[in-house]
Parts: structure tokens; C-alpha cells; sequence
């Protein structure tokens, strides 16, 4: 008959009169530790509308779709694509525009629930001359926050800051581009064929 050590047997009353180490859940709520990593969430007072947690997302599980007509951005977290990775957290430029938060799960069984997506909306600004949208008017006025004086030496930066003390009229896109447009809210590829026309 095999006896059993005096370890086997000290472990094994050890971890009868022990407290369990798993969770009660889903009977009893499981509160994770200070450093769980779990789905994130948008703040849109730090989002800027840059994209950049969607460009580094590994599992694509953020979008960014922009809408010229309502001149609008809108940033979607997928829950059921993603891993829990951080790196959208972790490359964000204000460091706050999203942040992992404790929850792991949802209850609800299809995918496609609202509760399954964070969104967050941006305002856009387009270009003046072909229409295209390049930029957030958030994410430009967080680049000349960071500029400080140098800003003004950008002209959709220093419409930016005109805007906050006068309405900047809009002009309909032209045939034909020209100096006087150089101060007029420019996508790069117009604002290259200005300086290169004014140059040349």
C-alpha cells in the first residue's frame, strides 16, 4: 500500500482549509486588478480624430469612415475583433484619446449589438479646392497648441486660429488655382500645386 509523503500530505491540507483562488463568475461579479488591460474606450475630450489607433490596431477592429457631405469622422472600436493589445492606447498622440478599461465581457449573444461598438465622432475639414477632407479640426488645433508662435506660419494653422475669433468664409472649388488661394483651407496635394504655380 503506498503511503503518501508528509508534503503531499501538508499541501493537501493546506489547500483544503485555503480560500479558492477562482472567481464565482458569472454567479458573483469578478473585479479585475488595477492593471487589467481591458476593452478600451474613447475620451472625445483628448481624441483628436487622428486615426492612429486604427492605423496601428493588429486585428483591424478600428475604422475610421469619413463622410465629406456631413463633414464628419467617425472612429469604431469592434469589441468582437479585439484583443486586448493596448497598442492603440499605447501610439495615441495625446496619450488620453483612448484608454483600455476593466471590462472583459458583454452579455449579449450577437455580435452586431450596439453594445458591442465605441464610437466617436470629429469634426472635418475639407478642402476648399477638390473637397476632399484632410484633416480633424481637432487634431489641427492640438498640432498648434503644440507649436505655440511657429503655427502661424502654416496657413491652415493660422486659419484654424482665425476661426476662433471670426467665421472664415468658404470658398467653391475652382478650375484653376491661384495665389490668392495659398490662404485658403488647402489639402497638401492643392497646397503643393499653389506653391509650385506661385514658384513657376
Amino acid at each position: 500500500m503506498y503511503l503518501p509523503k508528509l508534503r503531499e500530505i501538508k499541501e493537501a491540507l493546506g489547500s483544503f482549509f485555503s480560500a479558492p483562488y477562482t472567481t464565482k463568475f458569472p454567479f458573483e461579479p469578478h473585479e479585475p486588478v488595477d492593471e487589467f488591460r481591458g476593452f478600451p474606450r474613447y475620451h472625445e475630450e483628448h481624441c483628436v480624430g487622428c486615426g492612429t489607433c486604427a492605423q496601428v490596431c493588429p486585428t483591424r477592429a478600428i475604422t475610421v469612415g469619413d463622410n465629406p457631405t456631413t463633414r464628419t469622422r467617425t472612429l469604431t472600436v469592434d469589441f468582437a475583433s479585439c484583443i486586448h493589445c493596448g497598442q492603440c492606447n499605447e501610439h495615441c498622440i495625446t496619450g488620453e484619446g483612448i484608454t483600455p478599461t476593466s471590462e472583459y465581457a458583454f452579455p449579449v449573444a450577437d455580435t452586431e449589438a450596439p453594445e458591442m461598438f465605441e464610437r466617436v465622432q470629429k469634426t472635418l475639414v475639407c478642402c476648399e479646392n477638390c473637397g476632399e477632407p484632410f484633416a480633424c479640426r481637432d487634431h489641427l488645433l492640438w498640432i498648434r497648441d503644440r507649436l505655440g508662435a511657429k503655427a502661424y506660419a502654416h496657413p491652415n494653422l493660422l486659419l484654424t486660429i482665425q476661426s476662433e475669433f471670426d467665421t472664415v468664409p468658404e470658398e467653391s472649388p475652382k478650375s484653376h488655382l491661384r495665389r490668392e488661394d495659398y490662404t485658403k483651407w488647402l489639402c497638401p496635394h492643392c497646397r503643393r500645386t499653389v506653391v509650385i504655380a506661385d514658384e513657376f
